[in-house]
């Protein structure tokens, strides 16, 4: 993308922008907490789902459930408290997202189940809001760049 600038002189001189946003080791270290929040969770999520179905190692799959958990809390604060106010806005937003479609899938499903439909794990809520989280964040990011 070439842009043209104007300096005190007079005359215009071509510049050549990058298309890439600038990148700083702030952001670098968001996204990297950001991916051990999701390494952590899911972690948490497998060790919990394999302990239900291995009686002889249950114990210490739910305590590395336990510790995924805690990591995944400890992970998940840490981005949050990076943020300046555009990106608060930006999670608030994505987890008002989460919030609204976790609360119309679970009215779906208790309406559903008046009907007979199976129950869902309840680790599929957790695992939703998660997902939905995640989705708004990328399509309010989106919105407000």
């Amino acid at each position: 993308m070439l842009s043209l600038i104007a300096y005190s002189t007079g005359y215009l001189r071509e510049v050549i922008v990058p298309h890439q946003p600038f990148r700083d080791a702030l952001a670098d270290r968001r996204r990297t907490t950001l991916m051990l929040f999701y390494f952590a969770a899911i972690l948490s999520v497998i060790a919990v789902s394999f302990g239900a179905r291995i009686p002889f190692f249950r114990t210490p799959l739910l305590v590395l459930a336990v510790a995924g958990a805690g990591a995944a809390i400890l992970f998940l604060l840490r981005f949050l408290r990076s943020n300046d106010e555009h990106e608060r806005q930006i999670n608030y937003r994505a987890l008002t997202f989460a919030f609204t479609g976790t609360l119309a899938f679970s009215l779906a499903i208790g309406f559903l189940q008046s009907f007979g439909f199976h129950s869902v794990s309840w680790l599929g809520i957790p695992g939703l809001m998660l997902i939905l989280w995640s989705i708004g964040l990328i399509l309010y990011s989106w919105r407000y760049r």
